[in-house]
Parts: C-alpha cells; structure tokens; sequence
C-alpha cells in the first residue's frame, strides 16, 4: 500500500490538520527524495559513486505501489540525470498518488480549491503510529527499521526533525535530536549503501530546495 511507503509516510509527517504542507515549503521534493531512497533499497535505481551522482534506472518492472510506479515512470524519462534536478523535476511530484492513496484509506480527504488541492485529516491512527515509532527508533535505536532511519534522516538533511517530532521527544532539544539521528546504526545488509544514499540526498535536497527558493525570489 501507498500508505507503507517511505514516500508516503513523509506526506503524514509534512502535512498539517488543514491539509496543507507543513515544516517545510518544499514537501514536492522531499516526496521525491524519499521515493529515489526507496527506490535505491528495491534496487530499482542506482546513483553513481561521482561527487554529484547521476541516476540511473536497472529495472522497470512495476512494484505495484502506485506511487513508487510513478516515480519509477518518471525516473526512466530522467534516467541519467543529475539527482539534484531530478529531486526538483516536475514529473517527480508525486502529492496526488499519494494524497489519493491516503483518501482511500480513510486518514485524509481531498479538497480542491482554485488554486491547488489540499488532503485535510480525517482520521490521524495511522500518523500517530507514525509518530510514536519513529520516537521509538530515537530512543531504542535497537528497535529502528531501515524506513525508520531514511523517514528521520530526510527530516534531519531538511533541518526539521525537531520540530516535527518534538511533541513525542519533548525531553531532546532540536541538536541533541539530530545527533542522535546521525549515530543511527540500523542492522540491515543495505544500511551502509543507503547511508551514502541518504548523504548524497541531503546535499541535493539543499541545492534544489536553494534553487526553488531563488525561483521564487
């Protein structure tokens, strides 16, 4: 399901009560970071080892997870191209299938307005499952996933780990959160690739999310 992917997860954490993006005014490409990382982990994707990796697409074969489809369509249209511009790509939007996603399941519901279309909450069970394990992977880091530490590490590359887990982690101040984010040793045979996956995103996150906000100077 749509609703159990990185991606997806992402959207919970970066959308507010009202629908609307939160924390960050780049959610469109932190959606997209976080299905490149899935991606990768599928071995779906690979990024090249240069200093500013390039993206390139192994295998086509659907998932059958209707947002990782989509961006994997989109990838093989950008196959070969820098991560950073394919992070802020437009075709690697993927709000829709994901919002849809969560509508079927009941957690949100659409609301078009003139101008765009917001997901307002309908039922928040799934984001305070959410929540609560990922507070769980900082305090027990024995007890954190692979997904958990890619969800903590694209807050952490985006500046606002604190401040979206700081109702469930009240005791840690936002510098001792993202340390112990950073000391993070997930016990998975991919954890060392998707850590160096995970570093060269955060540099592209930064660059694109720099670039947007000049655009929109």
């Amino acid at each position: 399901m749509t609703t159990h992917t990185i991606p997806g997860e992402l959207f919970l954490l970066l959308t507010n009560d009202a629908g609307r993006q939160d924390s960050t005014q780049y959610r469109r490409q932190a959606l997209a970071a976080a299905a490149v990382a899935e991606l990768a982990l599928r071995e779906k994707i690979a990024l090249t080892e240069e200093r500013s990796p390039v993206v390139q697409v192994r295998d086509t074969e659907p998932t059958d997870l209707p947002v990782l489809d989509q961006a994997l369509g989109a990838l093989a249209e950008l196959d070969g191209k820098k991560l950073r511009s394919v992070i802020a790509h437009r075709s690697m939007d993927l709000t829709e299938v994901i919002g849809e996603g969560y509508a079927a399941a009941g957690a949100v519901t659409r609301k078009d307005g003139w101008f765009f279309t917001s997901w307002p909450a309908q039922d928040d069970t799934l984001e305070s499952a959410l929540r609560a394990r990922l507070a769980r992977a900082v305090t027990e880091p024995s007890e954190a996933s692979l997904q958990d530490g890619i969800l903590l590490e694209l807050l952490r590359a985006q500046r606002i780990a604190h401040r979206i887990l700081r109702d469930e982690l009240p005791v840690l101040g936002r510098r001792e959160l993202d340390q112990r984010i950073a000391a993070l040793e997930i016990d998975h045979p991919a954890a060392t690739a998707v850590r160096r996956i995970m570093d060269d995103m955060a540099a592209a996150m930064i660059a694109s999310t720099a670039a947007a906000g000049a655009a929109g100077s």
